[in-house]
């Protein structure tokens, strides 16, 4: 199996066990793992539709690496994904100031995994398998 397969399958199943921490009991794993309070069914709500939402994406990376047909959008796909919640984290810490070090964990993460989908897609793309 290439690299890029391996990083999309690692990379889903860390993105999908984050998202357990969400959503399978927000009211237990928030206060838990992340010091968040969950105090009304709307919030739970919503990470429960995080969760969905990671679980899915994280379903199609593996999709992609299993798949040659799709590999290259999947990697597509998790590039946005990783610089759109990077994104995110970078505006709020300059908004709101530096979040606990697990939050700052996942950011170095996403960069990280952003800089490694630009990677294994320009091999991709030059027909080189990494």
């Amino acid at each position: 199996m290439a690299k890029e397969s391996w990083f999309l399958i690692l990379t889903a199943i860390g993105v999908a066990l984050v998202s357990l921490g969400y959503g399978v009991n927000p009211k237990l794993g928030m206060p838990l793992l992340y010091g968040i309070d969950i105090e009304s069914v709307n919030q739970i709500n919503m990470y429960r539709a995080i969760m969905g939402l990671y679980l899915a994406i994280s379903l199609y990376w593996i999709i992609g690496a299993l798949n040659e047909n799709v590999k290259l959008s999947a990697l597509w796909s998790m590039f946005v994904f990783m610089t759109g919640i990077g994104s995110g984290r970078l505006i709020s810490v300059y908004l709101d100031g530096t979040p606990s070090t697990i939050f700052m964990s996942f950011l170095f993460i996403e960069v990280i995994s952003a800089v490694l989908c630009l990677f294994f897609i320009s091999r991709l793309n030059k027909g080189i398998e990494a």
